[in-house]
């Protein structure tokens, strides 16, 4: 029997120059805005003072915060300080993910009182967001981890070198605006991180013990969409049609991911990035050939483990991988594609972060945690997870 929920940001504007739009958008909300943007390379070519040129041509008064790197507790408790105390109304996140989920987080905080841990899962103590955040606009740069239409926002908690969420629908944005040509600046290795991380978002909910028909659909089409246009974006950074494509995947992505689940290569990916300076794209991407390449070892015998072929040998069609007879075989071939596409990304072995086998232990034990973990296929065991790292660090 089907069964599933759908829950997507209320107002989705894609297309290339419609950040021009981005005032007049800004202005249905509000009239004091909280601008979070990410590290310096927008300012540096200019695009954060457009943006604040094209909200004061609409009568928006600007406060703006930066947030350099992943977002963490800290960050967003200074982000939250900062909106309150200038009466900001509504709040537009202007970067990538690090930037959009410490300006959902700070829009929720400011209407709920409080600090980041006091809503946090697993760290943190974990209570709900009931109030209505300020409406938040999303705005991302980079074709990467969806957050424009997801309802949680990942945070690190130094302390205990954990990352976590904070969960709630009133944590999805009233207007996610994008634009392809704002991602026309990412650096080469930013674009290789965010849209393996893109990637893995969609080929681990498409293949999830979660999957549902309406994830399959937009899953699968993104998939084909990512499988070409990415590495064109890498080599051709202003390729419209490229960047374009990444971007939707990336959107559809967070779609996946927030209804149909993750799985080890996610699960994985958060102790990896709370422990070890390695991008979270980069920390998807190691693992993920090795991920499913333990899947497909690990899934004779069962019911289960015949679906996970099934949609394994799925995921290797809509990469055009497809080159097997059977499913196992045509299966092998998704594997493949995504191997050689790490290579051809310059993606780095975990030793280049400084992950080393000493630390496999502990991050399997953490990573068996998560609810990725839960979402994952398959049952793997502790030496299957174990060999997945080992693999990984090179």
């Amino acid at each position: 029997m089907i069964r599933f929920e759908l829950a997507v940001t209320p107002e989705i504007v894609f297309g290339p120059s419609l950040v021009d739009a981005l005032g007049e958008q800004t202005a249905r909300f509000g009239r004091r805005a909280l601008l979070v943007t990410g590290g310096g390379s927008l300012e540096r070519i200019g695009v954060v003072a457009r943006v604040e040129a094209l909200l004061a041509e609409r009568g928006v008064s600007v406060a703006r915060v930066s947030v350099a790197g992943e977002p963490d507790t800290e960050t967003v408790d200074r982000v939250t300080q900062t909106a309150r105390a200038e009466s900001c109304d509504v709040v537009v996140g202007l970067g990538g993910g690090s930037a959009l989920d410490a300006a959902k987080s700070a829009a929720a905080l400011a209407t709920n009182g409080g600090e980041a841990l006091d809503y946090l899962e697993v760290v943190g103590r974990g209570r709900a967001l009931e109030r209505p955040s300020l409406p938040f606009l999303a705005v991302p740069t980079t074709g990467g981890t969806g957050s424009e239409t997801t309802k949680n926002a990942v945070l690190l908690h130094r302390a205990s070198r954990t990352k976590a969420s904070l969960r709630s629908p009133h944590l999805l944005p009233r207007l996610a605006l994008v634009d392809p040509q704002l991602s026309f600046s990412v650096p080469p290795e930013t674009t290789a991180a965010t849209g393996l991380d893109a990637l893995t978002q969609l080929i681990e909910p498409f293949t999830s013990r979660r999957a549902q028909p309406l994830v399959d659909a937009l899953a699968w089409d993104a998939m084909r969409r990512a499988a070409h246009a990415l590495p064109r974006a890498f080599e051709e950074p202003d390729n419209l049609a490229a960047r374009s494509d990444m971007m939707l995947a990336s959107l559809v992505s967070g779609i996946a991911l927030a209804h149909a689940g993750l799985g080890a290569a996610h699960a994985f990916a958060g102790p990896l990035g709370g422990t070890f300076p390695v991008p979270h794209g980069f920390a998807c991407a190691a693992v993920l050939p090795h991920v499913m390449e333990a899947n497909l070892r690990a899934a004779p015998g069962s019911h289960a483990g015949d679906e996970a072929v099934r949609r394994y040998a799925e995921v290797a069609r809509a990469l055009n991988a497809d080159h097997g007879k059977t499913g196992k075989m045509a299966a092998r071939g998704g594997i493949e594609f995504v191997r050689e596409l790490c290579v051809r990304l310059g993606v780095p072995p975990l030793s280049r972060y400084g992950v080393t086998r000493e630390a496999v232990p502990d991050l399997v034990a953490r990573a068996k945690l998560t609810s990725s973990m839960r979402a994952n296929p398959v049952d793997l065991t502790d030496e299957e997870l174990a060999g997945i790292l080992i693999a990984a660090i090179g």
